[in-house]
């Protein structure tokens, strides 16, 4: 019983930490784009705030060829 007590709190420690990653990851890639681009619509930013991991991996590789809001798109679509 204090075995799977144990576990399932590792698993939410874990899960947390990656919900926390991706916040940060978030938070980052909507200031560089910001800093970039000088605005985000409010579409872009939930787009964004609502991108799976693989999507936030993309943006963070191409952040270099982003351009424009809809360059955004491009990369998470």
């Amino acid at each position: 019983m204090c075995q799977a007590i144990r576990d399932y709190g590792k698993e939410n420690l874990n899960k947390g930490k990656s919900i926390g990653r991706n916040e940060g990851i978030i938070q980052t890639l909507i200031k560089l784009l910001k800093s970039k681009l000088g605005h985000l619509s409010k579409d872009t930013l939930a787009t964004i705030q609502s991108c799976t991991q693989e999507q936030l991996d993309s943006l963070t590789v191409h952040i270099f060829d982003i351009n424009s809001e809809e360059d955004i798109f491009q990369f998470i679509l």
